[in-house]
């Protein structure tokens, strides 16, 4: 009798763990609306998702997640050049002359010295999701630049 109620414990601890949320952001597809604008996703690089209220969310750039509300403190955004989603803390975001899908000029690197180039040579700021929420690092009139890499301009790339 232990064995077999061993038996359905094992099974039942499977199937609810089954039903636990991935942890992380579902895969965006082309054509899904934005959360906030209603347009639909054309470009990878700029999606972004979010979890609020217990809901993943998808947008089509970074300044409707912005225009959105708050950040919250579960979301990822689209590395450029690989378009796969990361934490947002772990990317860098430059607001600069980028022809983003909403026209706010905002994208997100992974690699922290070509987000620093592309400020530099777009008349850029660099920072992470949350100083662009908090309006720090708003302005995109003079580029901070933790350190650039030379040759290298993955925005003027087709997708």
């Amino acid at each position: 009798m232990r064995a077999e109620a061993r038996l359905i414990a094992a099974i039942l601890a499977l199937a609810l763990a089954g039903c636990a949320p991935r942890g992380g952001p579902r895969p965006i597809a082309i054509g899904t609306p934005c959360a906030a604008c209603g347009m639909s996703i054309q470009d990878l690089r700029y999606a972004c998702e979010v979890e609020r209220e217990g809901a993943l969310r998808v947008y089509d750039a970074i300044e409707c997640l912005l225009r959105a509300g708050p950040a919250p403190a579960r979301a990822w955004l689209a590395d450029y050049d690989t378009r796969a989603l990361h934490a947002a803390d772990s990317l860098w975001v430059v607001r600069a002359d980028i022809p983003s899908p909403m026209g706010g000029g905002y994208a997100a690197f992974i690699d922290p010295a070509v987000a620093a180039e592309i400020a530099s040579s777009r008349n850029g700021r660099i920072g992470r999701l949350a100083d662009f929420a908090a309006g720090g690092a708003e302005a995109p009139d003079s580029a901070t630049t933790p350190g650039a890499a030379a040759g290298r301009d993955p925005v003027a790339r087709q997708p």
